[in-house]
């Protein structure tokens, strides 16, 4: 079976030969562990890993395919950009190291309070259009992945960019006190990506699998949103989403770290087809609770803990840990395997990735004696 007739099997809730997998990492760690297997490519690392999802963003998020760049030349994208849209909305990040190496950071808002404190300076702000881009070639680009792997199309976003475009503590603050400028950014972020990703599904969107959707509303405890707040900013925007991927017979993942069990409903609801990540180390986000709860409406990514297993476990660790996860979430159909937060960072060893996918492969196959 090939990679996209398994991934496509297992979220219409079957169960294929094998449990799917799935990673992306920082830069850095892919760099290490192309390393490690002795392999120069990105496809070369997905077949060493036995990876079934490609995502057009590439392992790091920064870019692999994308339309070309044909906006004004003085927004400065290069000319090898890749489908890297956090440098389409000016979005600046910091390159920070630790005891483990480097990783990446928030940098300043791009369109944060203190040049634009209005609707009127948001206004003048060069928002990015679709029509910057040519996506003449994009299926070309997605086709030789395509005849290999499922594929990912990744980027969106209707709450977290603008959270990181604005700045996380005065976007929440205006979701309640300046209703008005937080529908305008929210609503400008939202629009642009679903006219970009629409173009891209208008070309090729019989090749594309998963339409991933980066929304965190979860912190480690509890939802960092109200109820009442996703029911206004969220939901009628996930909803565009999941339209816009269902048309195309796309399966809309929504992705968000921490405890969002009182959501998940809600998200059912808005038309979500799978949740990534499941955090094994918040309790109420449990596997067995959510697969019996939730499984023959949702499927899942994620489980392997990355806050304490993967980074501090031995490879024996690891292994027990991926058996245990693919035990409760593979039954049915309905799960892959990844790792329960979203990009790999240096402070995970390279034997204990390699040994997560090597116990997937091992553990993973269908039929299996899974209670």
């Amino acid at each position: 079976m090939i990679s996209r007739d398994r991934v496509r099997a297992t979220l219409n809730q079957q169960e294929p030969d094998r449990v799917p997998m799935m990673m992306s990492a920082s830069g850095w760690v892919i760099k290490r562990l192309k390393q490690r297997l002795g392999v120069e490519t990105d496809r070369d690392l997905h077949r060493a890993l036995h990876l079934d999802v490609f995502d057009t963003r590439g392992f790091d998020y920064k870019g692999a395919i994308g339309p070309k760049y044909i906006g004004p030349e003085e927004i400065g994208i290069p000319s090898d950009w890749r489908g890297d849209l956090f440098k389409v909305f000016g979005y600046h990040e910091e390159i920070i190291e630790n005891a483990y190496g480097k990783s990446s950071a928030m940098g300043m808002p791009c369109v944060g309070v203190d040049e634009y404190p209005t609707v009127a300076e948001l206004e003048t702000y060069r928002w990015p259009q679709a029509d910057w881009f040519d996506f003449s070639e994009i299926r070309s680009q997605i086709e030789p992945w395509a005849d290999e792997f499922a594929i990912a199309c990744t980027g969106c976003s209707v709450f977290q960019h603008p959270t990181l475009y604005r700045g996380i503590e005065q976007l929440l603050l205006e979701l309640h006190a300046e209703r008005e400028i937080a529908t305008f950014i929210i609503d400008k972020v939202t629009d642009f990506y679903l006219d970009y990703f629409g173009r891209i599904f208008e070309e090729a969107g019989d090749l594309i699998d998963i339409f991933r959707l980066a929304d965190d509303i979860g912190a480690q405890n509890n939802l960092f949103i109200s109820p009442s707040n996703l029911d206004e900013y969220l939901a009628p925007r996930v909803r565009r989403c999941a339209d816009l991927a269902h048309r195309y017979d796309i399966k809309l993942l929504f992705h968000t770290d921490g405890n969002v069990r009182k959501a998940i409903p809600d998200m059912i609801e808005w038309g979500v087809d799978i949740l990534d990540p499941i955090q094994p180390e918040v309790p109420d986000m449990d596997a067995e609770t959510l697969k019996r709860e939730f499984g023959d409406r949702l499927s899942f990514s994620g489980g392997v803990g990355a806050q304490e297993i993967l980074p501090r476990g031995s490879v024996e660790d690891v292994r027990a840990e991926v058996q245990r996860v693919i035990d409760i979430l593979a039954p049915g159909g309905g799960y892959i395997l990844a790792p329960g937060h979203p990009s790999l960072q240096m402070d995970v060893p390279t034997e204990n990735i390699i040994a997560m996918f090597e116990a997937g492969l091992e553990y993973g196959r269908y039929p299996s004696d899974c209670a």
